[in-house]
């Protein structure tokens, strides 16, 4: 997950949290007010503490869905939380009847939550919301159909008070956003390569242990470049760079979203694949068709040669610290040999 859209999930995780302690609060406030007031509001108090625990209880299922499929529904799911808000607060204001006045500053504390912590686009859901409220309580409430200049001046507080600090909602969600950009950069450069943009020696040691530690099989495979140092010598170093972004470029062509690729230094490419390993053959005959052979690297023709040395997990060795230098053992057997530019590990 990027750092941006992890910065995101999180929030949606505290918010989520947040709700969840307001509503457990409100919930047991009520339930405890019930046995405060006259006979004749116990009735709306417990309703209301049964609409406010329910809307606590679904917080909680979204809060496991979240965890479960971060990336599903974002946008409907905070939409139906802000809803649900709304139609709790307008449905305890009904409840209360002319009591219901002291939960109108309510409107006001939700818009603003909801904008601080979730962004303007909210913010402007959970406005609309409240004006849906507000229209409800007129059409469904004699007592504020009455009142409808006290619902109107909480209704025009609601709207003021927000739009008065949308700049400061704005500038907050500008700075998190531009923050969460560089921290994403700062992580992308700590684990890729700045010439090739693949990942580098650290992502391919994190990827390799998780790769053993699922037990699951899979192949690794190093690749070296034929006389690398030749172009260097003959073209230069300009040349020989733009020939490892080609072949990472050519590598990357052929390879699937599940297979990793690597630059561990120089010219050193790590693939790891969980292709099944009687598809092996077929795919390192791709690899080298793509690569092997004379590119054009800007004006100049060059011949472009690699090695590669593959080794199978379980199947050479289970051994976390044996597979590699299997595979380097067969990258170098197959640099020896005239015959053929790649090696398999078992072969030798």
């Amino acid at each position: 997950m990027k750092t941006y859209k992890y910065n995101i999930y999180q929030e949606e995780k505290q918010y989520l949290r947040e709700r969840l302690q307001s509503f457990i609060g409100g919930t047991l406030v009520l339930f405890l007010l019930s046995s405060l007031v006259p006979s004749e509001h116990t009735v709306s108090v417990l309703s209301s503490a049964f609409w406010v625990g329910a809307v606590g209880v679904f917080s909680f299922l979204v809060y496991l869905f979240v965890l479960k499929a971060p990336d599903t529904l974002v946008e409907v799911r905070k939409s139906v939380l802000i809803i649900l808000d709304m139609i709790v607060l307008t449905k305890v204001i009904l409840l209360f009847g002319k009591d219901g006045i002291f939960f109108l500053p309510l409107y006001v504390l939700v818009v603003m939550w909801n904008g601080l912590k979730l962004g303007l686009f909210y913010f402007y859901i959970s406005i609309l919301g409240a004006g849906v409220s507000w229209s409800m309580l007129l059409l469904y409430s004699p007592y504020w159909a009455e009142h409808n200049d006290i619902l109107a001046s909480f209704a025009i507080t609601t709207l003021i008070i927000p739009l008065f600090y949308l700049r400061f909602i704005t500038k907050i969600h500008q700075e998190n956003y531009q923050l969460s950009n560089t921290l994403n950069q700062v992580a992308k450069d700590a684990s890729h390569d700045a010439l090739t943009g693949l990942m580098n020696r650290k992502l391919y040691d994190e990827t390799l242990s998780e790769r053993f530690n699922s037990k699951e099989p899979f192949s690794l495979m190093f690749i070296d470049l034929n006389k690398f140092k030749f172009i260097n010598d003959t073209y230069g170093h300009d040349v020989g760079d733009d020939v490892l972004i080609e072949v990472a470029r050519r590598l990357k062509s052929v390879m699937s979203e599940d297979e990793c690729l690597f630059r561990l230094g120089g010219d050193e490419f790590v693939i790891i694949s969980t292709r099944k390993k009687a598809f092996i053959p077929k795919f390192i005959d791709k690899l080298e068709n793509n690569v092997i052979g004379p590119h054009l690297i800007g004006k100049i023709s060059v011949r472009i040669e690699l090695s590669i040395g593959i080794a199978f997990y379980p199947d050479d060795t289970r051994d976390g610290m044996k597979l590699p230098r299997y595979a380097d053992e067969a990258m170098y057997k197959a640099k020896q040999s005239k015959d053929t530019y790649h090696m398999f590990y078992a072969d030798i």
